[in-house]
């Protein structure tokens, strides 16, 4: 009888564990076609991480061609995620806010663009 409640114990602790773990925060889902308030051309963001329209130099986009990835931070700091985008040979971290079907993206503090989801 003992080892039953002892597995007992067990299963609830993993249950709990587990419930616990899928209230933790994550970060947004940001896949998806975009439209950029800035004018420039629509922005894809594809679930396997590949993406089109993200990298920006100096504030304004940029394409040297090749393919971009796009990479979300898991954890929120200051109320922003990291985007990491990649188009080798550059890269650069965004901060990201996402609220409904709004993504606003900034750079050092200075806003970039507002998305919207298509």
């Amino acid at each position: 009888m003992k080892s039953t409640r002892s597995l007992l114990a067990s299963g609830i602790a993993i249950v709990a564990v587990l419930i616990l773990l899928s209230a933790c925060s994550s970060s947004p889902t940001i896949t998806g076609t975009w439209k950029a308030s800035d004018g420039s051309t629509t922005k894809i963001i594809n679930d396997d991480g590949s993406c089109t329209g993200m990298y920006y130099n100096v504030g304004k986009v940029l394409d040297i061609g090749g393919p971009e990835t796009c990479t979300l931070s898991s954890e929120e700091h200051n109320g922003y995620y990291d985007l990491i985008v990649r188009q080798p040979p550059n890269q650069e971290t965004l901060q990201v806010s996402v609220q409904d079907s709004t993504m606003t993206l900034h750079s050092n503090g200075t806003e970039l663009v507002i998305l919207t989801k298509q």
